[in-house]
């Protein structure tokens, strides 16, 4: 399939795939680094107090999610810059969807839904694995994250992993080995240190399995926008089921 800007040339010059490989591990990690140490700030840690904006939950929630939106923007850009890419809302397929785009937003969300939860049935219910439990928050804070989830996590991830790593990557080494190693990189992003139950390693590896979905939704449609939007709407109706 021949996507708007497949075959687009970066502006400055053909980089080697190792270098675009070694590219997207740092920014995955960085994303990791920056993301570990604003949950120790912001109390997102099991067992840790906030150091800041101790009695306003929703407040320090939104205020963590700005930061992971603000990362994805600077990543976005400096990428831009670094290459010289003239058009950067074209070269990452920004742009409204229309069409036959519109159905990839439903499928990708219902291919989400079967893939984590069909990981989650697997890991817990047949193979008995246990999962750390994730920090329960206050009914406020669940009732942001219903926006936030939608406007901000979504956008930036795909920002990062799909519209800046794997589009990046497409062109050196084919679209499926792209969306692949973007998923994976989706994956690790994910790791959390205080984490350690048998079944969050093998989840990790369902995290995976979502990012492809989502590269293969970017790869069909070309438009990060359509991805960001089945990204967001993923968890933040899986939220609003939680919160119901």
């Amino acid at each position: 399939m021949e996507t708007k800007h497949s075959g687009m040339q970066l502006p400055g010059g053909e980089p080697t795939g190792k270098r675009l490989l070694a590219t997207a591990l740092v920014i995955t990690i960085a994303l990791w680094g920056w993301l570990t140490g604003w949950s120790f700030v912001f109390g997102s840690v099991p067992g840790r107090e906030p150091l800041v904006l101790a009695d306003q939950p929703v407040v320090r929630d939104v205020a963590y999610q700005l930061l992971r939106a603000l990362f994805a923007v600077g990543v976005a850009a400096a990428v831009v810059r670094h290459f010289g890419i003239e058009s950067p809302l074209a070269w990452l397929g920004v742009s409204r969807p229309a069409g036959r785009e519109w159905g990839y937003l439903p499928l990708g969300i219902v291919l989400l839904i079967v893939t984590l939860l069909g990981a989650q049935v697997l890991l817990m219910g047949v193979l008995g694995f246990e999962r750390t439990p994730s920090q329960s928050l206050a009914d406020p804070v669940m009732l942001s994250r219903l926006l936030t989830l939608l406007v901000l996590v979504g956008p930036a991830e795909e920002l990062i992993f799909r519209g800046t790593v794997q589009q990046s990557l497409g062109d050196r080494f084919g679209e499926w080995p792209a969306i692949l190693i973007a998923a994976t990189l989706f994956g690790f992003g994910h790791v959390s240190l205080w984490a350690t139950a048998p079944g969050d390693l093998l989840w990790l590896v369902a995290q995976t399995g979502a990012g492809v979905v989502l590269g293969w939704v970017y790869y069909r449609t070309d438009n990060l926008v359509v991805t960001a939007l089945t990204h967001g709407g993923f968890v933040s109706l899986t939220t609003a089921l939680a919160v119901m």
